[in-house]
């Protein structure tokens, strides 16, 4: 039989409708849901701002001696030799390579080296009018009402409306109001390995 698509108007839209149908359903592949997707937390080996380290350096004559340093909010610590490495929010073990190949491949200061990098401490102290208070350990990004949370929640004599979180590098006491903070993200102020917070009581 011989005919043509032109002859028969329907199955060429039919065809057309087809192919376009196949041709745009792959492009939403990957779209972000409404809201933009959740961000995953940060692996348990990620060194943040605040925490106490102590650098070891091995397997090389006269080496550095073994600092104990915290990591400052820039992120960046001095090393022995002027060396300057960024160390917050990377991973522990990305943060030992690269010293390594500074000391060894990029500066040749030293023929090898291994570096170890062990963590003295994550807790942050939670105080107050809590139900739990005490030490908590930080899972991911931790925040002031994770943190609180985390110890509990607030007792039934919490003054939710100023929390005071004090900071472990610099002292800074800085008031949240956690009932704004429910419900503006942008209040609830992140903490830091060795911060603390106080829930005071409120005036009755």
């Amino acid at each position: 039989m011989n005919w043509s698509l032109a002859k028969c108007p329907r199955a060429l839209w039919a065809l057309l409708s087809l192919a376009a149908g196949l041709l745009f359903s792959g492009c939403d592949t990957g779209r972000n849901t409404p809201g933009g997707p959740t961000p995953p937390a940060p692996p348990q080996d990620m060194l943040r701002a605040g925490e106490h380290i102590k650098i070891i350096y091995q397997d090389i004559p006269d080496a550095p001696p073994t600092t104990e340093q915290q990591i400052p909010e820039n992120g960046k610590l001095m090393l022995p030799k002027g060396v300057e490495v960024m160390f917050a929010n990377r991973l522990q073990t990305e943060v030992e390579h690269e010293i390594q190949d500074i000391y060894v491949n990029q500066k040749h200061l030293y023929p090898r080296m291994t570096v170890n990098i062990e963590r003295q401490g994550l807790a942050v102290s939670v105080g107050g009018e809590v139900r739990t208070p005490g030490m908590v350990m930080p899972l991911g990004q931790m925040t002031v009402t994770r943190a609180i949370n985390a110890a509990g929640g607030f007792n039934e004599f919490a003054d939710r409306s100023d929390v005071i979180l004090t900071r472990a590098i610099t002292k800074e006491q800085i008031h949240v109001n956690v009932k704004r903070a429910v419900d503006n993200p942008a209040l609830d102020l992140p903490v830091y390995p060795g911060d603390s917070i106080q829930v005071n009581r409120r005036i009755l």
